[in-house]
């Protein structure tokens, strides 16, 4: 079911900053309906007091910790790891001439995963040419941290193909999701009719480390650990032995907090597929693609309260940047939107919403607002004692009603005319 459209967006947290600290931007006359910032300084120092209050009402959470954190892992497992030795590449290919005796039809391997596993670069397979083992891929190499390389493979180059995508083409390795900062909250169970039935217990990462140094077998895992990548400010997971079956896993975790990402300027034009803009801040100093995927927000002028998802980010011209969206969308989500023009105010994020849920929009309000009055001097309006004192507890009685419940007793007598069952709260193990 989707969200209530009374539940709070980063958007309208921000707005609420903005206001308390009377930074909002209210049109060039002063007479408009206030919106978020566009000055780049004020907006940021909003977006700082954003982050900094979801961390408060994260770091203030009850003894078991908040329970909107807990989340499920799911991890398919591949069934397909071929190596072997590059014979020439390029930015968009690479050829192995004894390809061929493993995929013998061409586009065999179209949609797998190829790393020049020397490198440290991979990319996806859009096309496979059997007479000569070239392998094409879609939009150049990327490094290990998802940037495009400007690296290609070349002649002796160690490389792999997966049919899902791994850590460094390793069938024993597989992401885990952004969120995830290190936190496992229960045990790894395969999903319903996978027809396995031992357990994978968890290890130390040494452990399995220690093991694949000896020998490198495949099979069903046993172990599994995680761990950080050393190449980027992410985790993984690592199983031994490593999976031949394509299976999928599951596990609870606690999601970490992501801290929002915003900028906010002014549009030169627009169309029913584009935003122009020609902010400086914007074209000099993000890349191609960078914006690729997060939500853009129209907040003032000629197509308020339209957003889109962008699909496309240039910056190659050197005095402008453009957002490509497939369409604008009214505020429902639904129905179609205006177009952007000259002077429409815009901002964009990769957070749409805070990661609390509609339940704990008032606490997350109040968090952020009491950060506020500690960043801006000129409030003084009790936020912080609001904060602590009612929103706080009234988020902790929130969370502990979202607890499992079980039946209690069935009791009679005691002059009571009827039974009556007890719930009693599942208490969690810490």
């Amino acid at each position: 079911m989707a969200e209530p459209t009374s539940s709070y967006t980063a958007k309208d947290v921000l707005l609420r900053i903005a206001k308390a600290a009377g930074i909002a931007y209210y049109g060039s006359a002063g007479t408009g309906a206030a919106v978020i910032p566009i000055d780049d300084h004020d907006f940021n120092r909003c977006l700082d007091v954003y982050n900094d209050g979801i961390k408060s009402l994260i770091a203030n959470a009850p003894v078991n910790g908040w329970r909107w954190r807990n989340r499920i892992a799911e991890i398919t497992f591949g069934t397909v790891e071929t190596t072997g030795t590059v014979d020439s590449g390029g930015t968009t290919t690479l050829v192995d001439n004894a390809l061929s005796t493993t995929y013998d039809a061409d586009d065999d391997i179209n949609g797998y995963y190829v790393y020049d596993i020397t490198k440290k670069i991979y990319a996806l397979v859009t096309d496979y040419t059997t007479l000569t083992g070239t392998v094409t891929v879609s939009g150049g190499w990327l490094d290990y941290e998802d940037n495009p390389s400007s690296l290609t493979p070349a002649v002796g180059d160690s490389y792999s193909i997966t049919d899902v995508k791994t850590v460094a083409g390793d069938l024993a390795r597989y992401w885990l999701p952004d969120d995830f900062q290190g936190e496992v909250a229960g045990e790894i169970t395969y999903t319903k009719d996978s027809g396995v039935g031992h357990i994978i217990g968890w290890a130390h990462e040494s452990e399995i480390r220690f093991q694949r140094e000896v020998s490198v077998s495949d099979s069903y895992p046993m172990q599994a650990a995680v761990r950080p990548s050393p190449a980027r400010r992410r985790w993984e997971i690592i199983f031994d032995p490593a999976p031949n079956s394509a299976k999928t896993v599951i596990f609870p975790y606690r999601v970490g907090f992501n801290a929002a990402q915003a900028i906010s300027g002014t549009a030169f034009n627009g169309s029913t597929t584009v935003l122009v803009t020609t902010d400086a801040h914007v074209w000099k100093i993000y890349p191609d693609d960078y914006f690729n995927g997060w939500y853009i927000h129209i907040v003032s002028g000629a197509g308020r309260n339209s957003y889109a998802k962008v699909t496309d980010f240039d910056s190659d011209d050197g005095n402008s940047a453009v957002f490509t969206v497939a369409k604008w969308l009214a505020a429902d989500g639904t129905t179609t939107g205006v177009s952007p023009a000259l002077n429409s105010i815009y901002y964009v994020t990769d957070n749409y919403k805070h990661p609390a849920g509609p339940q704990f929009d008032e606490a997350v309000l109040s968090a952020c607002l009491a950060k506020a009055e500690l960043e801006f001097e000129d409030i003084k309006m009790g936020y912080n004692e609001k904060f602590y004192k009612i929103d706080l507890p009234t988020a902790h009685a929130i969370d502990a009603r979202s607890a499992p419940r079980k039946l209690g007793q069935m009791l009679s007598g005691s002059g009571r005319s009827t039974n009556e069952r007890i719930w009693n709260t599942v208490v969690e193990d810490s």
